[in-house]
């Protein structure tokens, strides 16, 4: 190569340095504006993004702050759900927010009533019967005993003292279970009622179940009468039972350890037909004991003349059905009735006056007559007879 030609190459090799350069500098200032491009548009998407949330969740809570229904059920949902978090290792939703299996009828308000039902929850509050009696009839004897019950209970709750245990004994269909809710309600106490047959078909279930029972007994502020009709059919004597029903013995060691002291929680009464067969630890935690007799021939004249008040006279006198009275002595005939139906109890009675109800509305022009309310008892009592007779060929002890 010649001289020239060497001196020409040397010349030109800057020339294309600074040519590349300069194309490498425009290539990275265009890569450098599309990135910046690139970030300015994800930052403008990004703040798109966030006004519209922002705007959405505005309108929302706007509509959510003025719609008061939804406000109430959102703050009252968030608070039992807080309360039930914080409160769960201690039974509280189970005791305070619904009642338990073995309780099958009871006055106690839950939670979730008082929210869903706050008018009629207040009413059931400061209601309660002006007579301790109402709707209850017994021999005079026995209504000063349960008088003087009901002003000593109503003054042990007033001063939080301990309750006193009352075992209600008779023949059924005689006022034990309308006596304790009265009693309850006359005090200002909740009641709850449960069975003792409903307990001694639980099996191994009965322990838990015992214990939810008088856990949730202690969670009344009001303080709680426990009710057990068939008291005898779960804590009878273990001589009587099969020695194999481990899970009835234990459930009863259950009950026994809750009522092991008197409570100013709780009030226990316990319905028995034969009392004789109560475990005899039962009989030291009973205090007061009630005999419930079959109603004698004044009570039932005053039976007689309740229920037929409240199913004949009472629609009668409303004119809202379909019932008419013919003319006829009542004096007279309740007495004669009364006497006809001795060995009934009073459960048999208002049945009875149900059923002359029904024979009237069933009848041509809904008239109840003389004839027809005497040919309707004597059909009453013949099936009354017919029941003592089944009984009786049962070896079935009579209702007495």
């Amino acid at each position: 190569m010649s001289k020239d030609a060497v001196n020409l190459v040397q010349m030109q090799e800057p020339t294309l340095q600074l040519e590349e350069q300069s194309k490498l500098k425009l290539v990275n200032e265009e890569n450098l504006r599309k990135q910046e491009e690139s970030v300015q548009k994800h930052h403008q998407t990004f703040f798109a993004s966030i006004r519209t949330a922002v705007t959405m969740f505005g309108e929302r809570f706007r509509a959510f702050v003025t719609d008061r229904d939804t406000v109430t059920a959102t703050v009252i949902g968030l608070t039992l759900l807080a309360v039930g978090v914080k409160s769960a290792k201690n039974g509280f939703i189970e005791a305070r927010l619904w009642k338990p299996s073995l309780v099958s009828e009871t006055s106690s308000i839950t939670v979730l009533e008082a929210l869903q039902h706050p008018f009629q929850v207040s009413r059931r509050l400061f209601s309660r019967p002006q007579d301790m009696l109402e709707g209850v009839v017994l021999h005079p004897s026995l209504e000063e005993r349960v008088r003087d019950i009901a002003i000593t209970t109503r003054n042990t709750k007033q001063n939080s003292g301990l309750y006193r245990n009352v075992l209600l004994y008779g023949p059924p269909g005689t006022g034990k279970t309308l006596f304790a809710k009265n009693l309850a309600l006359y005090s200002g106490m909740d009641y709850a009622i449960t069975t003792g047959e409903d307990l001694a078909l639980m099996g191994r279930e009965g322990v838990t179940a015992m214990h939810k029972l008088f856990d949730w007994a202690n969670t009344s502020r009001r303080g709680l009468l426990l009710f057990m009709d068939d008291a005898d059919a779960f804590l009878r004597k273990r001589a009587t039972e099969d020695i194999s029903n481990y899970h009835l013995r234990v459930a009863q060691n259950a009950f026994l350890k809750h009522t092991k002291e008197r409570s100013n929680k709780f009030m226990l009464v316990l319905g028995s037909r034969h009392p004789q067969q109560l475990h005899r630890d039962i009989h030291d935690r009973i205090d007061v004991i009630l005999h419930f007799d079959l109603p004698w021939s004044e009570e039932l004249e005053r039976l007689l003349r309740m229920y037929f008040d409240k199913y004949v006279l009472k629609p009668l006198t409303e004119g809202k059905q379909r019932l008419k009275l013919a003319p006829l002595d009542y004096e007279s005939k309740w007495e004669e009735i009364s006497e006809m139906t001795d060995g009934m109890s009073g459960r048999e009675i208002a049945q009875l006056a149900q059923s002359c109800q029904a024979k009237a509305y069933a009848s041509k022009d809904g008239v109840l007559t003389e004839a027809m309310l005497d040919a309707h008892v004597d059909d009453f009592i013949e099936k009354h007879q017919e029941k003592m007779r089944w009984l009786k060929k049962d070896g079935q002890p009579p209702l007495t």
